[in-house]
């Protein structure tokens, strides 16, 4: 009998949670940025819901917004672009 060690409980844990992160993604993709932006703001979606959806947001937000800036300063810009 192979026995888990603590480590690779926690890989697991993070692979399921980084699969449904990637299923909420694929999920958003093709939502227009007004229902984007609701679920952004809307406390009563998951957190890895939401998340995506900052996320394609981010990707998807003009380059004038962006400009042109790493991820997090992006975020940050998007964020504060939208008021959320």
């Amino acid at each position: 009998m192979r026995t888990v060690t603590p480590q690779q409980e926690r890989l697991v844990l993070l692979s399921a949670r980084r699969q449904a992160f990637f299923r909420h993604l694929r999920a958003s993709y093709a939502l227009p940025n007004q229902h984007l932006l609701r679920i952004i703001a809307d406390k009563t979606h998951p957190p890895l819901a939401r998340a995506a959806a900052l996320r394609i947001l981010v990707a998807t937000a003009p380059i004038d917004v962006t400009q042109g800036r790493p991820f997090l300063e992006r975020r940050w810009l998007v964020r504060e672009h939208y008021r959320v």
